[in-house]
């Protein structure tokens, strides 16, 4: 994947998912996981998060302080899931305002629209995925 791919990839997940990413579950409207390649040789780490705002896809990088957290150069992508449906809860449970549920994401629209743009990607009842390892 070039960077002007990456780019692509993250603006067209927020146009078709939203712009609505969050760092919580429950505030976010849309989900994904991600690893780098230098974290697959040590210890395996993916973070979870909201998809990237569209202020946050920049031109060869996830941008700092944004939905994710800190930059994340295009280049050291290795896999990026998004799933069909994510679980949220939010609340107290002492004070018995615990809620949760489920989100589903439209994998289906959002791999349509990756076809036209021709970013490769995989996609199966789960997820959809660019991995690259």
């Amino acid at each position: 994947m070039t960077d002007q791919q990456w780019k692509t990839f993250f603006e067209t997940c927020a146009e078709v998912l939203g712009s609505g990413g969050h760092r919580n579950p429950a505030l976010s409207t849309s989900w994904c996981a991600w690893t780098l390649f230098d974290r697959l040789s040590s210890d395996l780490h993916y973070w979870t998060c909201g998809l990237p705002a569209l202020r946050d896809v920049g031109e060869s990088y996830i941008k700092d302080s944004g939905v994710w957290g800190q930059p994340f150069l295009y280049s050291g992508l290795a896999h990026v899931v998004i799933p069909r449906e994510y679980a949220w809860e939010a609340g107290d449970f002492q004070n018995d305002t615990h809620t949760h549920g489920t989100r589903t994401q439209d994998l289906d629209a959002l791999s349509a629209a990756l076809r036209s743009a021709d970013i490769p990607h995989r996609l199966t009842e789960l997820v959809l995925e660019i991995k690259l390892y």
